[in-house]
């Protein structure tokens, strides 16, 4: 029976869609459908989306390639997260307060209570990876001093 491989992870699909497609949609939704809003900061919004998602994208794909316990999934997997905090941050447009303006009112949106959680969930995935890696790692080592015991004693 052939085993086919999939050349694009299922991780590497949902980030395109959750970090690339939804957000630059509603961010041109929201183009097109309130243009009394300021549309630098829109465009600013979507040029900042753009290449992060691609990097979380690529991040993704790469993570996914290596096996859990393996160091380099565990470094792309930190990068990751890290990559998403930053997105988050352009997204939010640079800010913890949002201020902007539509006809002659001013509204602004503080920010920095949802980011602070926001924060903590990225901290629990910087942990549940660091701990993946340590549990798996100690699988891979024992899996490798088993097959070195094999080669030698077949030797």
């Amino acid at each position: 029976m052939s085993h086919k491989r999939r050349f694009v992870a299922p991780k590497a699909w949902l980030a395109f869609c959750f970090y690339f497609v939804i957000p630059l949609s509603c961010l041109l939704l929201i183009l097109t459908e309130y243009p009394e809003l300021p549309p630098e900061r829109i465009y600013s919004r979507i040029y900042w989306v753009i290449p992060t998602a691609l990097v979380i994208v690529l991040l993704a794909q790469l993570g996914s390639l290596y096996q859990r316990g393996e160091t380099k999934r565990c470094a792309l997997n930190i990068g990751f997260t890290i990559m998403t905090m930053i997105w988050v941050f352009g997204l939010l447009g640079g800010g913890l307060v949002m201020t902007t303006f539509w006809n002659e009112y001013e509204f602004s949106l503080h920010m920095d209570k949802y980011v602070f959680l926001i924060m903590g969930v990225a901290l629990l995935n910087i942990l549940y990876y660091v701990f993946e890696w340590r549990v798996y790692r100690k699988d891979i080592l024992s899996h490798r001093i088993t097959r070195k015991k094999r080669s030698t004693a077949i030797e």
